[in-house]
C-alpha cells in the first residue's frame, strides 16, 4: 500500500487530526444557563458562527466587564443549579472521554487487524514467490530435458544416417556379390551340363560359399531390422518431443494464466477488503469528529464553570473575611462595654488620653530599665575582661610551670652528671687501691673520708633543691589558685548582687515580658560564665594531670572534613586522569610498536600481535626480578626456530619479539597480495 493511498490508516489519522483542529479553531463557545444542548455538526456548518453563539460572547464580554458583586449568584437555587450542571457536565464529559477512549481501542484494534491481515498477505506473497521459482525451476528441469532430448535425438539422427549409408553400402556389395554367384550359378548349371571330371569337388566349394553367403544375408537381414527398430525409436523419440514442446508451451500458457488470475484475484479480495476497510474508517472517523467536538464542547463549558466557580469561591471567601471582621468589630465593641467606655466619643476620648498618659510612663519606666541593662552589659564586659586576664595568668602559670619543669630536668641531668662523676671517683679510689702499695695506705684513708664528705655536700646539695623547687612551685600554684578563686567568688558575689538585689526597693513589683531583652542577656551572660567556668575547670584538670595536648576545635575538624573531600576529588581526578593517559599511551604503543600489552596476573603480560591472523594467537610473559620468563601458549608451539634463535641463543626478547612481528607481517602481506 503506497503513502498516496486515501484510503491508508495514516491519511486517516491525519484527516481525522485536520478535522480536530479545524473544528477548534472554528468552534466557539456554547454555553446555556439550563443544561447542555446537544447540536448536529457538519462540514457547512463548521465555519459560519450562529447569532447564539455571538450573543453568548457578547454575554460572556459582559459578564467580565460587570464588577465582582454584579456576578455573585444571589439565591442558593441558583448556586445548587450550578453545582448540578457541573456535575452534570463532568459526567457527561467523562462519559464522553470513556466513548473516545473506546473509540482509540477500536482504531487499534483496526490497526492490529490491519496488521495480522498485512501479515497474513505478506505471508501468501511469500508462497505464491515460492511457487513461482518452483515453476521456474520445473520449467528449467523442462527445457534441459528437451535440450537433452534434442541433443540425443540429432546424435541418434547422424548414428541411424551412418548406420543406413553402410546398410546402403553393404547392400550395395552384397547385391553385387548375389548377381556374381547367380551369374557363377548359372554358369556352373552350363558346365554340369557339359561333364567334367571336377564336378564334385566344384560343387562341394559353392556349396559352402552359398551357405556362407545365406549366412551373410541372414546377419544382414537382422541387422536390417534392429536398424529398422532404431528408426522406430527415432520417430517415437521426436513423437515425445514434440509432445514434450506442446506441454511445455501448455505449461508456459497456464503459467501466464494462473498469474494473470492470480493477480485479478488479488486485485479482487484487495478491493473488497479495502472498500470494507474505508467504510468502517468512514464512520470511525465520523463517529471520532462527533465525540471530539462534544468534547471540545464540554471542555470549554467545563471551564467556563470552573471559572465561574473560583469566581463564586473567592467571593465566598470575602463574605466570610468580612463577617469575621464584623464579628471580631462586635467583640471589640463588646469589650469595650465591658470594661465601661459607654459615654461615647468623649469618654473615649477621655480613656485615650489616660492609657496615653500610661504609655508615656511606661517608656520612662523602659528606659530607665534600658539604662540599667546597659549597665549590667558593661558590668558583664568587665568580667569577661577579668575573666580573660584570669585566663592570661594562668597561661603566665602553665609558662612557669614548664620554665619550672625544664629547671627540674636540667637539675635531674646535673644529678646524673654527679653521680657519674661519684662512680668514677670511685672508680679511682679502687685503681688507686689497687696501685699504691701498702705504704700507702694512711694516705688512702686519709683521702676516703674527704672524698665522702664532698660526696655528702653534693647529696645535701641535691636535696636541697628539689625540695625548694617542690615548694616554689606549690606554692606558686598554690597562691594562683587562691587568687584565681577569691577573683571569683568575688566575680559571682557581684553578679549575683547585681542581677539578683539591685539598688531599686524590693517592694516594688515590675512586670516584664518572658522575652524581655534584659531576660535574654542575662541568660546569655549565665551560658557564657558556665562555659568559662568549665573550660577554667578544664584547664585546672589539664594542670594537674600535666596533659598539655591540645584539642581540636570543630573548625579544625570541619577544615580537615574539607580538604579530605577535596583531596579525594583531586585523587579521583588524577585516577581518572591517569586512566585515560594509560589508555592513550597503551594505544599509541599498539600504533607504534604493534603489539598490544595486557597484564592479566602481577607480573604476567599477554602481548596481542597487530598482524595476528586471529585473537588466540598471543604470547605469555613471567616479569620477575630474575628476568623475563615466556610462559608457553599454542602459538608459542609454532616459534621453535625463533625462540631457539633469539631466546636460547642470543637471548633476547626484543629481537625475538621484533622477528615475530615482521614473519607475521610478511605472511599478512602474502596473504593479501594473493587475495
Amino acid at each position: 500500500m503506497s503513502d498516496q493511498d486515501p484510503t491508508s490508516i495514516i491519511n486517516m489519522i491525519k484527516d481525522l487530526r485536520s478535522g480536530t483542529e479545524s473544528y477548534r479553531r472554528s468552534v466557539g463557545i456554547r454555553f446555556s444557563g439550563t443544561g447542555y444542548v446537544s447540536s448536529k455538526f457538519n462540514e457547512s456548518s463548521d465555519s459560519i458562527t450562529s447569532p447564539k453563539r455571538l450573543r453568548l460572547d457578547e454575554s460572556d464580554t459582559s459578564i467580565n466587564n460587570k464588577t465582582k458583586s454584579d456576578s455573585i449568584p444571589g439565591s442558593p437555587w441558583e448556586w445548587r443549579r450550578m453545582k448540578g450542571e457541573v456535575i452534570s457536565l463532568k459526567t457527561r464529559l467523562m462519559h464522553q472521554e470513556a466513548a473516545v477512549q473506546q473509540l482509540h481501542n477500536i482504531r487499534r484494534q483496526m490497526e492490529e487487524i490491519f496488521e495480522k491481515e498485512k501479515g497474513l498477505l505478506q505471508i501468501q506473497t511469500e508462497q505464491d514467490k515460492q511457487t513461482i521459482q518452483q515453476l521456474e525451476v520445473r520449467l528449467d528441469v523442462a527445457r534441459r530435458t528437451i535440450q537433452d532430448v534434442r541433443e540425443t535425438h540429432d546424435t541418434a539422427e547422424k548414428e541411424w544416417s551412418q548406420a543406413r549409408n553402410n546398410l546402403e553400402r553393404k547392400i550395395a556389395s552384397l547385391l553385387n556379390e548375389n548377381a556374381k554367384l547367380s551369374e557363377n550359378l548359372r554358369n556352373i548349371s552350363t558346365n554340369e551340363k557339359s561333364p567334367s571330371p571336377n564336378d564334385p569337388n566344384e560343387s562341394n566349394e559353392l556349396q559352402i560359399k552359398l551357405e556362407t553367403v545365406e549366412a551373410r544375408a541372414a546377419i544382414l537381414e537382422e541387422k536390417m531390422k534392429e536398424y529398422l527398430k532404431m528408426q522406430q525409436d527415432y520417430e517415437l523419440l521426436n513423437v515425445e518431443l514434440q509432445s514434450m514442446k506442446m506441454k511445455l508451451e501448455k505449461l508456459e500458457s497456464e503459467r501466464a494464466l494462473w498469474e494473470e488470475g492470480k493477480l485479478l484475484a488479488g486485485r479482487a479480495a484487495r478491493a473488497n477488503d479495502l472498500e470494507k476497510e474505508l467504510n468502517v474508517a468512514k464512520r470511525t472517523i465520523a463517529v471520532l469528529k462527533e465525540s471530539v467536538r462534544e468534547k471540545l464542547l464540554l471542555e470549554e463549558q467545563m471551564a467556563n464553570m470552573t471559572k465561574r466557580l473560583e469566581h463564586t469561591e473567592k467571593v465566598e471567601q470575602q463574605v466570610a473575611m468580612l463577617e469575621a471582621k464584623r464579628s471580631e468589630l462586635v467583640l471589640r465593641l463588646q469589650e469595650y462595654e465591658t470594661i465601661g467606655i459607654t459615654g461615647g466619643p468623649t469618654a473615649m476620648k477621655r480613656e485615650l488620653n489616660r492609657l496615653q498618659q500610661a504609655e508615656v510612663d511606661l517608656r520612662a519606666e523602659e528606659g530607665q530599665l534600658r539604662s540599667k541593662l546597659d549597665a549590667v552589659i558593661r558590668e558583664s564586659q568587665n568580667l569577661s575582661n577579668n575573666y580573660e586576664e584570669a585566663r592570661k595568668m594562668a597561661t603566665d602559670m602553665t609558662l612557669s610551670k614548664d620554665k619550672l619543669s625544664k629547671l627540674v630536668n636540667r637539675l635531674q641531668k646535673k644529678m646524673i652528671l654527679v653521680t657519674r662523676e661519684r662512680d668514677s671517683y670511685r672508680q679511682q679510689l679502687d685503681m688507686y687501691e689497687k696501685e699504691i702499695t701498702v705504704d700507702g695506705n694512711n694516705a688512702i684513708t686519709e683521702r676516703i673520708p674527704a672524698l665522702e664528705r664532698v660526696i655528702d655536700g653534693y647529696r645535701d646539695l641535691v636535696s636541697k633543691l628539689e625540695t625548694d623547687l617542690q615548694t616554689a612551685e606549690i606554692g606558686t600554684q598554690k597562691n594562683e589558685c587562691n587568687k584565681l578563686k577569691e577573683e571569683i567568688e568575688q566575680l559571682r558575689g557581684e553578679l549575683e548582687h547585681r542581677t539578683l538585689k539591685g539598688d531599686f526597693n524590693c517592694n516594688a513589683r515590675v512586670l516584664h515580658f518572658t522575652m524581655n531583652p534584659a531576660s535574654m542577656a542575662e541568660k546569655q551572660a549565665e551560658e557564657k560564665q558556665a562555659a568559662l567556668l568549665q573550660e577554667v575547670e578544664e584547664l585546672r584538670a589539664k594542670m594537674a594531670s600535666g596533659n598539655y595536648g591540645t584539642t581540636v576545635s570543630s573548625l579544625q575538624t570541619q577544615e580537615i572534613a574539607e580538604l579530605k573531600q577535596t583531596h579525594e576529588i583531586k585523587i579521583a581526578r588524577l585516577k581518572e586522569a591517569f586512566k585515560a593517559s594509560s589508555q592513550e599511551y597503551r594505544q599509541a604503543c599498539y600504533q607504534l610498536f604493534g603489539w598490544r600489552v595486557d597484564r592479566t596476573k602481577e607480573g604476567r603480560y599477554k602481548l596481542s600481535s597487530q598482524y595476528a591472523e586471529s585473537p588466540d594467537d598471543f604470547l605469555f610473559f613471567h616479569v620477575g626480578e630474575e628476568g623475563v620468563d615466556m610462559l608457553e601458549t599454542d602459538f608459542s608451539a609454532n616459534l621453535g626456530s625463533l625462540i631457539e634463535q633469539y631466546l636460547q641463543k642470543q637471548r633476547s626478547v626484543p629481537m625475538f619479539l621484533n622477528a615475530v612481528q615482521s614473519d607475521l607481517f610478511s605472511q599478512q602481506t602474502v596473504t593479501n597480495v594473493m587475495i
